[in-house]
């Protein structure tokens, strides 16, 4: 748990709200498949919602893989067929069968980070570049990408079981 703090963090306070809980109960239960590694942001600010989530709704349940030790299960979830990007939030009805999954990060939050970025590779930065973006990231997770990230998640499932 290299960020158990921020995840300890969100765990105590999830992005959640009641209205979203109303509308996760409307659907059917389901199984959540989470892939991720500790190191990545994307993961560690919204996994604990998600826990929160798979307890508060009766019939949810949250199964958590690592990607590095998993990467037969990564492979059918590749973004844009060959990368792995997580997190990965897969959703199986109660015959396990695959009804949706999303990964990575929302639209706000991968627009900033490409802004950020200005077309260069993360790693191909210097150091102390890729810490100052490493920061604002994080500030712009708990401004904002925590709660966008969930309500992009939320919208695929109402779209795909037909709920508003």
């Amino acid at each position: 748990r290299r960020n158990g703090k921020t995840f300890d963090e969100v765990l105590r306070d999830p992005t959640h709200t009641p209205e979203d809980l109303d509308l996760l109960r409307r659907l059917p239960p389901l199984r959540v498949l989470a892939i991720g590694e500790d190191w990545c942001p994307d993961v560690y600010h919204t996994l604990p919602t998600w826990v929160r989530v798979a307890e508060q709704i009766p019939g949810w349940e949250l199964r958590i893989f690592p990607r590095d030790s998993n990467l037969d299960l990564m492979n059918h979830f590749l973004w844009k067929r060959e990368n792995q990007r997580i997190p990965v939030y897969a959703f199986y009805d109660e015959d396990d069968r695959l009804q949706t999954w999303w990964s990575g990060r929302s639209a706000v939050a991968q627009r900033f980070f490409d802004e950020a970025l200005a077309g260069r590779a993360f790693a191909s930065l210097p150091p102390e570049e890729r810490k100052r973006i490493s920061e604002v990231t994080e500030e712009g997770y708990r401004r904002e990408f925590r709660r966008a990230n969930f309500e992009e998640v939320l919208r695929l499932l109402a779209a795909f079981f037909h709920v508003e």
